[in-house]
């Protein structure tokens, strides 16, 4: 090796020793940032997480002070009865078998909220519908069973009034019955953080987890929290983006405007209908609704996607405590926006 080699050979060496001097004193002299819970220059107070495979977000702000660690300990106890692949969680257990004997209070209780909430939406929202999505498949170009499937055979597996409650067992009339209460359980996180934050005294905040979210009081501007969300611009469909501000009220969107296939002249959503087994027929896209509660928004939502756009502008006609924004196709005049009359001062986009 020449000189000027050894030379090179030498400096590099020591630059290397001394980068690693420099990282071990920076890291005995700090600590690791903590960007899940932070208060900016106004008082916002952002706490972000994990629940059942989905981030949360939660802003608030006032004198009252809430630690992250407490939040997810209240999801803790949700997810431990609702995760589908965990073995100790109580909905992989009754997955798993056709009883199950002396279960929680909490959980018998939770059924039971499950089933009124099957009842009330005339059996259109319904978490047991695994099997008959297993047989459909959808694309641009339509909806497709799979070959030689029986579809009242599969549909005999769903249905969650199939489960019998008594104070000391939960037993299934069909044993294949298997339940998925992750879109439902986030629904109910995000009401149970709003009851923790107002027994705690907080009241301007906003909460969003999937395709939920739920606001009270106002931001750290005092104005109403305020949501994105897209909508058509025109009767083919141009995606666009709009501003949604909410008014004390919780929110659940579901389906996908841009997400259909050409069905007799009419636009129709991927959407099964649990009661039937088949695709639902009708023209609405997308739907999203308001109420008092997330659970109940995301119930809704679900079940006027499967009843379709008519029903659910009776809904709105009927029931003032529900407001909505639909996205629909009717045969001969392309894709349509509505909202509830009171909601459409509170949307930055006009709707005729």
């Amino acid at each position: 090796m020449n000189q000027n080699a050894r030379k090179n050979l030498i400096y590099s060496i020591v630059l290397f020793l001394l980068v690693l001097v420099v990282y071990f004193f920076r890291s005995l002299n700090s600590t690791p940032a903590d960007t899940s819970n932070f208060t900016d220059a106004n008082g916002l107070v952002n706490l972000s997480g994990d629940f059942l495979g989905q981030p949360y977000l939660i802003l608030y702000h006032g004198a009252q002070k809430v630690e992250k660690s407490s939040i997810d300990s209240l999801l803790s106890v949700i997810s431990q009865k609702t995760a589908l692949t965990s073995p100790t969680s109580d909905l992989y257990r009754l997955n798993q078998n056709d009883t199950i004997l002396n279960p929680s209070p909490e959980w018998i209780q939770f059924i039971k909220n499950a089933q009124q909430d099957h009842d009330q939406s005339n059996k259109a929202w319904d978490p047991s519908l695994g099997p008959v999505h297993a047989v459909w498949s959808f694309s641009a170009s339509g909806a497709r069973l799979q070959d030689s499937v029986d579809v009242g055979q599969v549909l005999s597996k769903v249905g969650l009034s199939k489960i019998i409650l008594t104070d000391s067992l939960i037993r299934k009339t069909t044993s294949n019955l298997s339940i998925d209460f992750t879109d439902y359980a986030q629904g109910l996180a995000l009401d149970q953080v709003s009851a923790y934050f107002e027994k705690s005294g907080i009241s301007n905040y906003f909460l969003q987890l999937g395709r939920y979210r739920l606001a009270k009081g106002v931001n750290e501007k005092q104005e109403l929290w305020k949501s994105k969300l897209s909508y058509p611009g025109d009767s083919l469909g141009l995606r666009k983006e709009g501003i949604l501000a909410l008014h004390d009220k919780a929110y659940a969107s579901a389906g996908d405007f841009n997400t259909y296939y050409t069905q007799d002249s009419v636009k129709k959503a991927f959407q099964l209908d649990p009661r039937t087994g088949y695709p639902v027929n009708h023209g609405l896209l997308a739907v999203s609704v308001l109420t008092s509660s997330t659970r109940k928004a995301g119930v809704l939502s679900e079940s006027l996607m499967v009843q379709g756009w008519r029903e659910a502008m009776a809904l709105d006609s009927a029931n003032a405590e529900v407001e909505m924004i639909l996205i629909y196709h009717e045969k001969g005049s392309g894709i349509k926006l509505y909202a509830s009359p009171e909601l459409r001062k509170f949307l930055s986009f006009p709707v005729q």
